[in-house]
């Protein structure tokens, strides 16, 4: 094919966005000797953010006249060879030639490149942290956006791709979160985007500043709206930015781990892979293997996530990735609970709070893991004094977490009645808001002083039960294995004590309200399935329920409950 025929072709390819035919063709002229084929190449692949496709062309590239095209390219390939700052110099060298962009630009009619270079470089720096990066690069893109005459920017011929200004509003918003200056940015991302949604015209266009939005939700410890906005911003994200989609699974697949929902955790992790041609894949591949090691972990099987998590800790070490190196604290954590590795906790907990880290976690969850890391390491005094300094906070009489702690330090001192309002408080406090683990927690420690106090001095060992039951059906329903093994042991033992005292009392009193409900529901031959529709709960829950019924009632069958209820109505 001759090659102004391959260069047509190569643009007609272009417009269908079908990115790796354009390039190929493209270089195919080129090769033929056609003065515009690498320059139409380098264009296209930079459009199409597929620089990777031109690696073996690397040195005819650096022999291209300096400029957006050559040094384009060349600093995207640096990206990918994780040379953020060599990227960042060599653009920063061609900013003030922008206005010859559109001359030396095959495609220049498509709107001028150099916004959309530093747009992208603006991305990488913040997927790494690196917010002053960020912030110049943004400062950049706009600059050379203003710089376009008025006349032009009017028109198609000389304008920006409709995607950039939003991908700036959104970056410049998650660089304000994380360097404390204000919400200006943030406002303005939220006012660009609500006309949009209400009018249901989000496209793939809007798909990074959605995910910004959402990671700035995130960290504010607004979670639904977080998942909102990252599932659409995933879902707009076009085929040609696979690092916006994996961005957006990622962040998903966190916060749906923090909401309690793992299955829906575990269906985006399925989904969310590091596209191996891209030139951010190292980027991408440690944010997947993170979230993919803190799912195995959570749900119990640590020989199972301790590789992937250390293959995804050591692509971080060379390619330092912020959304990873959250996650991976986070497992770092988790695990360490899970383990009840009290000194790695607190190792884990400190390095999260090293200057210029922003862990996920709401203030009152950071108290909550690092008091749990002080009276479990027998830090009283540092114990005594956190709990004193988070109860002088306002809102901490909101928490549940602090009225757990506030009995555990009051049982320490041997302060019973106050011990037993404080876990009355806590126990009253829970809400579906607080993280599942956490509110397990708080029943664990609830349960643990009923089976030694009561609420009147004496061991009371049904109120513990019902507590430590509650707490052991959340965890399996949400998935925590490992969990709700250790606490099934505490619920055996437990029940094994309330069969010794109970002696000749009525069976049935040994049950709880909701417990006595699907036992009748069993009396009269409902299946679990049917049981589950009746009370509006997951059949999962009900097959606990009857499980703990039958340890209860010393029995070891449906048909055995059944008869014990006709015996003991």
């Amino acid at each position: 094919m001759p090659a102004d025929q391959l260069i047509a072709e190569a643009r007609a390819a272009w417009l269908r966005r079908e990115t790796e035919p354009a390039v190929s063709l493209a270089l195919t002229a080129h090769a033929q000797g056609d003065p515009d084929g690498l320059a139409l190449a380098c264009s296209i692949a930079l459009r199409g953010y597929r620089a990777d496709l031109l690696v073996e062309h690397r040195a005819e590239i650096t022999e291209m006249p300096t400029g957006v095209l050559r040094d384009g390219v060349l600093a995207v390939l640096q990206i990918a060879d994780t040379d953020l700052d060599g990227a960042m110099a060599r653009v920063a060298a061609i900013c003030p030639g922008s206005g010859a962009d559109a001359t030396s630009d095959p495609l220049g009619g498509e709107g001028r490149l150099l916004p959309l270079l530093l747009a992208y470089l603006a991305t990488g720096a913040a997927a790494s942290a690196a917010w002053v990066h960020a912030r110049s690069c943004i400062d950049a893109a706009r600059g050379a956006i203003a710089a376009i005459p008025e006349e032009a920017a009017g028109g198609r011929g000389d304008s920006v791709a409709v995607h950039i200004p939003f991908d700036l509003l959104g970056l410049d918003a998650l660089v304000e979160l994380h360097t404390d200056s204000g919400t200006e940015a943030r406002r303005a991302l939220t006012d660009a985007l609500a006309p949009l949604r209400m009018r249901n015209s989000l496209t793939a266009d809007h798909a990074l500043a959605l995910i910004c939005l959402g990671s700035v939700e995130h960290a504010d410890g607004r979670l639904g709206e977080a998942a909102i906005n990252l599932a659409r911003g995933a879902r707009l994200a076009p085929s040609w930015r696979p690092g916006v989609r994996v961005h957006g699974h990622v962040e998903l697949a966190f916060v749906r781990i923090r909401q309690g929902r793992w299955r829906d955790a575990a269906e985006v992790v399925r989904r969310t892979d590091a596209p191996a041609e891209s030139v951010e894949y190292d980027w991408l591949e440690s944010q997947a293997l993170a979230v993919h090691g803190l799912l195995l972990a959570l749900q119990g099987d640590l020989e199972a996530s301790g590789p992937v998590l250390e293959r995804a800790d050591r692509l971080c070490r060379d390619t330092p990735v912020f959304l990873a190196q959250m996650v991976l604290t986070h497992a770092r954590i988790m695990v360490a609970i899970t383990r009840s590795d009290w000194r790695e906790l607190r190792r884990a907990l400190d390095d999260a709070a090293e200057p210029g880290y922003r862990q996920p976690y709401r203030h009152e969850e950071w108290w909550m893991l690092t008091l749990l890391a002080a009276w479990h390491l027998e830090r009283i005094d540092e114990f005594r004094s956190g709990v004193a300094e988070w109860g002088r906070e306002k809102g901490a009489e909101a928490s549940a977490y602090y009225w757990a702690y506030v009995s555990i330090l009051a049982e320490y001192d041997e302060r019973h009645p106050e011990a037993a309002t404080a876990v009355s408080r806590a126990l009253s406090r829970l809400s579906l808001d607080d993280d599942p683990l956490g509110r397990a927690w708080v029943r664990i420690v609830a349960g643990i002083y009923y089976s030694r106090f009561g609420t009147r001095g004496r061991p009371d060992p049904v109120r513990a039960l019902a507590v430590y039951e509650e707490a052991s059906a959340e965890l399996t329903e949400l998935g925590a294995a490992g969990l709700a093994a250790r606490y099934d042991e505490v619920v055996a033992e437990t029940t094994a004590e309330l069969l010794r005292d109970a002696g000749g009392a009525n069976p049935v009193a040994r049950l709880t309200d909701q417990q006595r409900k699907v036992a009748l529901a069993v009396g009269q031959g409902y299946t679990s399935g049917e049981i589950a529709g009746i009370l509006h709960v997951s059949k999962r829950t009900v097959d606990y329920h009857v499980a703990n019924i039958m340890r209860r009632l010393g029995v070891s069958s449906r048909r055995e409950i059944a008869r014990v209820l006709v015996v003991a109505p």
